[in-house]
């Protein structure tokens, strides 16, 4: 039965990957777990799309990455999170919580693989710095303005 792995299986396939395994195994291991899908015409035809548009949307980040770098590089990021009484913050910012406000403030369409957060998640008010790289040659150093509320 041939299969197109989701995620990574040791020893067997990594994402992406189209592989023809017996049909016990990717019956009673990898498609009950969802650890694959099996390759029928329609689920491959809708995956080649999905390459596509990552394709798509990676060369259009390519060329235009300095643009995009120029654009974002020392500009700042209003974020509101709720505190306690002692100003003691309630969860934080993650990468995905950037992504969101340069997609809605900048109309720039980025994933969480390129935002840096020094640190790991921003949990602390006032001021903070975010980098965005974009490529090896590319980057953005943005400032989030963290206030509670």
């Amino acid at each position: 039965m041939k299969v197109l792995f989701k995620e990574l299986v040791v020893n067997v396939g990594h994402p992406g990957d189209i592989k023809e395994v017996s049909t016990g195994y990717a019956k009673n291991f990898l498609l009950p777990q969802g650890k694959a899908i099996e390759l029928t015409p329609q689920a491959e035809k809708e995956y080649k799309a999905k390459l596509k548009r990552e394709d798509k949307h990676n060369r259009e980040l390519i060329e235009n990455r300095h643009k995009i770098a120029d654009e974002l590089n020392w500009k700042t990021l209003d974020f509101k999170l709720k505190t306690w009484a002692n100003w003691k913050v309630f969860g934080g910012i993650w990468e995905k919580d950037v992504v969101k406000a340069i997609k809605s403030k900048f109309k720039i369409d980025l994933t969480k693989k390129h935002i840096d957060l020094p640190g790991g998640h921003i949990k602390k008010l006032w001021e903070s710095q975010i980098f965005i790289k974009l490529w090896k040659d590319s980057m953005a150093k943005l400032t989030a303005n963290v206030t509670g509320e």
